[in-house]
């Protein structure tokens, strides 16, 4: 039996009548399609008794929705303020993210009169409601009470409750679901249950309020419809010799009388044939149509640690035909390397063709894209017994200082004089040195900086070279390399060095000349995508590269890429270069593809690998603890905790269980 008042000590009752709100408790459908649901939350803004009281009032309703997944075709949220008028703050168009729905609730303001209750109710039908998603989608009124004052427990008038009564009757006719939140302690519970009927239940005990969540729920939630049943085995990229194999179960099960799909997910290693990249960025254009459009289509690739798995996007686009080499939104600091050394005499044309090429495709402005050119070489002095090494640069273009295209392209056909250039060697290394002094002092901050070197053989200066490329990295700047001509003549090594850890997609190796063209015009076309800001997924996929350089003169250099959203929510590009001395054997991670040391233990995914001094990854030869959603590791038997699905979605209650002395991640999906 239901008393009229309530102990004061409980502050937040909140959770027994909001069903689907049940993060904190193991709900039929707590991850199912019950997050899809309209929820409109109308706020009694009469209730509290002092400001203080009514600030902690709106901090509760921020914490009632914090947990749902907002979004058009998630949970959708609607706002309303009552008092002795109703006001919708926030209409389910107006919240496409939890801080819409938190500046609404800051709107609210306390009102000294007593709310009308039956206002709010047929204000939520005629102006939110009527909005709301057609069925199966779950559509829910939630009103919010503060604990009443002592001199206001009399409640609402017996007009008053026949109003609300009907009001609320009429709101059931038409699908939807009408629940009360209570917060705080004295309640008129003859007013409450004449809003939810014989359903509205209220409990003094903290479990059997559980309980009467977990009972609401599964009236209003439709059963599960599992994705799948029976056991998936999904294999991942392969990296190194090893690739990482997700076996999942996929079930529907009873508990309590109520249907949930389960997934059993264990992890294991396989041998396969070789190493594959996830990381790449192509933009190709489709021959030009009837209508006069071109098809642009736009490919991402990386591995999402969320999901666990290599991922692919695509983004297709049409644009009129004389249009489509176009880029826009390019913001970057690019400079570009021309070697002008004596071997590469007769064929630099072409070298400076290929430059010329980038340039016309980039969106060169002060906003955009910002350019420097310059060539590079060297040369042997003697002076009595010694001997010299000189550095010539001749700056075509300062880095930034020309934004006309057509004068940039004047000057850079400029250099094609060669003459004096025919025994001069290529001082890769000095160069580099002076670009990143360049971008030091022209270059903008949070920009993507990029330098493109073009040469024909390896550099004349490798110690220089090899501590110019580590300064740089560390300076955020991006390189990529195109090495030409005989391969005897190339030092692939060192290409690969100056380009990692992205020298799967940053280096060119090409064993002609006139090969360049080509590449030119491809390369511009991938330019169109790396030059602008990087695409958010990258920083919410958390993703991360790691890998080692060849060793070259007893040196190896260790370069990260990672991306991260900054203080402003802008997603940015980082690198991180560190050089050790002495040449070991390298191995890869067969999750993440990433380059470890020989010697080196390291964990990943709850994973213990080591590298032996044959270049060997030791796998491990079982699994004892599971992954959170956080990348932390559960032991077996651990207490409930949140974990990630198959699919990378958060889930709450999972656990990790011992099947045949293996670790294994129960979900509840």
């Amino acid at each position: 039996m239901l008393s009229n008042t309530y102990p004061r000590c409980w502050k937040v009752l909140s959770v027994i009548a909001l069903l689907i709100l049940v993060h904190q408790i193991e709900l039929s459908c707590s991850t199912s399609p019950c997050i899809n649901l309209d929820l409109v939350v109308a706020v009694d803004t009469s209730s509290s008794c002092s400001q203080t009281q009514f600030d902690r009032l709106l901090s509760e309703v921020k914490a009632l929705v914090s947990k749902f997944p907002i979004g058009p075709t998630k949970t959708r949220l609607a706002l309303i303020g009552m008092s002795q008028t109703a006001q919708v703050l926030a209409n389910f168009d107006d919240v496409t993210s939890l801080s819409d729905f938190n500046s609404a609730v800051d709107r609210l303001t306390m009102s000294s009169e007593r709310a009308v209750i039956s206002k709010g109710v047929k204000l939520a039908r005629e102006s939110v409601l009527n909005k709301a998603r057609a069925a199966p989608t779950p559509r829910l009124l939630a009103l919010v009470k503060d604990r009443q004052c002592a001199e206001r427990i009399t409640g609402s008038s017996d007009a008053e409750l026949a109003s609300i009564k009907s009001e609320v009757a009429v709101l059931k006719l038409t699908g939807n679901a009408v629940h009360a939140i209570g917060i705080g302690g004295l309640w008129n519970s003859h007013e409450l249950k004449v809003i939810f009927g014989t359903n509205y239940l209220l409990f003094k005990n903290t479990n059997k309020a559980m309980e009467s969540a977990k009972s609401l729920n599964n009236k209003v939630c439709p059963k599960p419809a599992c994705k799948s049943s029976g056991r998936t085995v999904k294999r991942e990229t392969c990296f190194g010799k090893s690739q990482h194999v997700l076996t999942v179960n996929d079930s529907a099960f009873t508990s309590s009388g109520m249907e949930v799909c389960r997934q059993q997910i264990a992890r294991s290693f396989q041998s396969c044939a070789e190493k594959h990249s996830c990381y790449k960025m192509e933009r190709s254009i489709g021959s030009c149509q009837a209508d006069g459009n071109s098809e642009i289509v736009e490919t991402l690739q990386f591995l999402d640690r969320k999901k666990q798995s290599c991922v692919t996007y695509e983004e297709k686009h049409k644009v009129n035909c004389f249009r489509a080499s176009e880029c826009k939104d390019q913001v970057a600091d690019v400079v570009i390397m021309l070697d002008k050394s004596g071997s590469i005499l007769s064929h630099y044309s072409t070298v400076v063709d290929s430059a010329k090429a980038i340039i016309r495709s980039l969106n060169i402005g002060e906003r955009n894209v910002r350019i420097g050119v310059l060539s590079f070489n060297g040369y042997l002095s003697y002076s009595g017994s010694k001997t010299h090494v000189r550095d010539l640069l001749e700056m075509l273009v300062n880095l930034g200082d020309e934004f006309d295209v057509f004068e940039i392209i004047r000057k850079v056909d400029e250099s094609k004089t060669l003459d004096k250039y025919e025994f001069r060697g290529t001082n890769t290394g000095s160069a580099l040195k002076e670009v990143k002094k360049l971008f030091n002092s022209k270059g903008r901050r949070n920009v993507f900086k990029a330098v493109v070197i073009i040469t024909d053989g390896g550099s004349n200066d490798a110690k220089v070279l090899f501590q110019a490329v580590s300064d740089i990295k560390n300076d955020n700047v991006t390189l990529y390399a195109v090495g030409v001509g005989d391969p005897d003549d190339l030092d692939f090594d060192e290409l690969k060095m100056i380009t990692s850890p992205e020298s799967d997609r940053n280096l060119f190796i090409f064993n002609k000349f006139d090969q360049l063209r080509h590449w030119a015009l491809n390369f511009s076309a991938r330019l169109c995508m790396e030059l602008r800001p990087p695409n958010p997924k990258l920083c919410e996929a958390d993703v991360q590269i790691k890998s080692i350089s060849p060793c070259l003169s007893e040196k190896m250099q260790t370069t990260t890429v990672n991306f991260k959203y900054d203080t402003v929510k802008t997603c940015i590009k980082h690198l991180k270069n560190e050089i050790s001395n002495g040449c070991k054997a390298t191995c890869v991670d067969p999750i993440d593809g990433s380059d470890h040391l020989e010697g080196e233990s390291w964990t990943n995914m709850c994973h213990d690998f080591r590298c032996d001094s044959s270049g060997n990854t030791i796998l491990p030869t079982s699994v004892k603890k599971c992954v959170a959603a956080d990348f932390s590791c559960k032991p077996i038997g651990a207490a409930p905790f949140r974990c990630r699905n198959i699919d990378g979605e958060e889930r709450e209650n999972c656990q990790c269980i011992d099947k045949d002395g293996e670790a294994v991640l129960v979900v509840d999906n």
